[in-house]
């Protein structure tokens, strides 16, 4: 999956699509039943896997000594995700909520294109 910066167009990152997280560790949903968890439902963010991030992601956690902080793009600043590996965020479900993974974009802030090949 190639994702880039929806404000300017540069390339954040090529990711294999088995890197990118779904929050319950569920891939896919029937196409006539919505997912029951409100996370999904939103489907705002996309959560990546820490082992798989591009040089300049790791670059900002290592920076951060692996607390928290936020993913900018590299060459305009638009902020286009975060990282939190302190607070343990929960899912929006109604009873007792997943931790979700800790690297995420927000999806109105990149553009996600499936690879060809």
């Amino acid at each position: 999956m190639l994702i880039k910066c929806r404000k300017c167009s540069n390339p954040l990152a090529a990711i294999d699509d088995a890197h990118v997280l779904a929050v319950h560790s569920r891939r896919e949903f029937a196409a006539d039943s919505l997912p029951a968890c409100p996370t999904e439902r939103d489907n705002a963010e996309v959560f990546l896997h820490e082992d798989h991030l591009p040089g300049w992601m790791n670059a900002e956690i290592e920076q951060t000594q692996w607390t928290r902080g936020k993913l900018k793009c590299t060459k305009c600043g638009q902020k286009v995700g975060s990282f939190d590996f302190v607070s343990g965020v929960r899912c929006k479900c109604p009873v007792g909520g997943s931790v979700l993974p800790a690297v995420h974009l927000v999806r109105s802030k990149v553009d996600l294109r499936k690879s060809v090949g």
